[in-house]
């Protein structure tokens, strides 16, 4: 049975399955991973014939993931940064942005790529992103990352670009030492 789940959605983020179980992505045709890595988010979406696009700015991490997932074009794999993507706007459906956005440089760089992704999503597309909040934790410390969007800038971040919240917003505190934001949103 485990061996079944993994062959179905593979080494999936969890807040990812939960949107995934929940029907957020039913009608995705074109599918964005904003920072993919070895694509271990890739799975599910592979496996429903999705047409997937997927990038990284760490180049072995890329040649990982084609090698991985051969039912997506090699050249769908890109290595690139999240701002510097040369995709159409408002192409996909659905862009998934895992762990990635706490890596901006700064909060300048942080928008730079908010602002790419709202670019490339069509209009009632699903963003869902996951990272670094400072949200419930008393060190403002980054423990590694180099961006922590801050619980104060939360909803103005996302609804001044016209994107909503399809569910509230969540932060998981870990040992008070970091704090995971999710979001799950809608470009209106």
């Amino acid at each position: 049975m485990i061996q079944d789940l993994n062959k179905q959605f593979g080494n999936i983020d969890i807040y990812l399955l939960d949107q995934i179980l929940k029907g957020r992505f039913e009608n995705c045709s074109n599918l964005l991973d904003a920072g993919c890595g070895e694509g271990r988010n890739l799975t599910y979406f592979e496996n429903r014939g999705l047409n997937i696009y997927g990038c990284d700015t760490n180049l072995m991490a890329i040649k990982m993931a084609r090698m991985s997932h051969k039912n997506i074009p090699s050249e769908n794999l890109l290595n690139s940064s999240i701002e510097d993507l040369e995709l159409p706007e408002q192409y996909f459906d659905a862009i998934i942005c895992t762990a990635v956005m706490h890596f901006a440089k700064d909060e300048k760089h942080f928008h730079q790529m908010l602002d790419k992704l709202v670019l490339l999503l069509k209009n009632e597309g699903i963003l869902f992103i996951r990272m670094a909040t400072d949200v419930g934790i008393q060190s403002k410390q980054s423990n590694g990352f180099t961006y922590l969007l801050p619980e104060s800038d939360i909803e103005n971040t996302f609804t001044k670009r016209g994107l909503q919240f399809i569910e509230p917003w969540k932060s998981v505190v870990v040992k008070g030492e970091r704090s995971m934001g999710v979001f799950t949103l809608l470009k209106t």
